[in-house]
């Protein structure tokens, strides 16, 4: 039993290294997910992002999808981290985040999810709530003719699933 005892806790202090590792590699891709939905970049979102976002919807839906939170909520201003979690598997790291932002237009809740290979974070999934998003326009999923979700007063966009499947 003693000689147990040292191996957990090593095995614990690398899960939290690593668990801070990754929490601190998707909080910048937060940042970097931001600054380029700010630009307008939007392909470059869709394009770095992992196999399960791009199955969500067509280029085409996702493109106006990310375009119709940045034309409802406006430039991204600042943001309180709210939670995290980090998960392992055989196909990596998964962190998810959620945030409380402020936009140029409306508050927000963020949550993300990224997968974590190597020091990269690569976004599976994106969700936004919002008072704003709920304003008349283009329906708020990424497929034409779809309803919106939510309730009356306030909206989800659903870019990609909330976690990769199997996990």
């Amino acid at each position: 039993m003693k000689k147990i005892m040292p191996i957990m806790a090593a095995a614990l202090a690398v899960a939290g290294c690593s668990a801070t590792r990754d929490k601190a590699a998707a909080e910048a891709g937060v940042v970097q997910f931001h600054q380029m939905l700010d630009a307008g970049r939007f392909h470059d979102i869709y394009a770095g992002a992992a196999p399960e976002f791009r199955r969500t919807g067509s280029e085409q839906e996702e493109l106006g999808v990310l375009q119709m939170i940045h034309d409802r909520l406006g430039a991204f201003r600042s943001s309180q981290q709210s939670g995290w979690r980090v998960n392992y598997g055989t196909g990596g790291s998964i962190v998810n985040l959620t945030y409380n932002a402020q936009f140029g237009s409306a508050p927000g809740h963020e949550d993300f999810v990224f997968r974590i290979n190597g020091d990269a974070p690569q976004l599976v999934g994106y969700h936004v709530n919002s008072p704003a998003l709920t304003a008349s326009g283009p329906p708020a999923t990424g497929a034409p003719g779809k309803p919106s979700e939510g309730a009356a007063s306030q909206s989800t966009i659903k870019v990609a699933p909330a976690a990769p499947a199997g996990k």
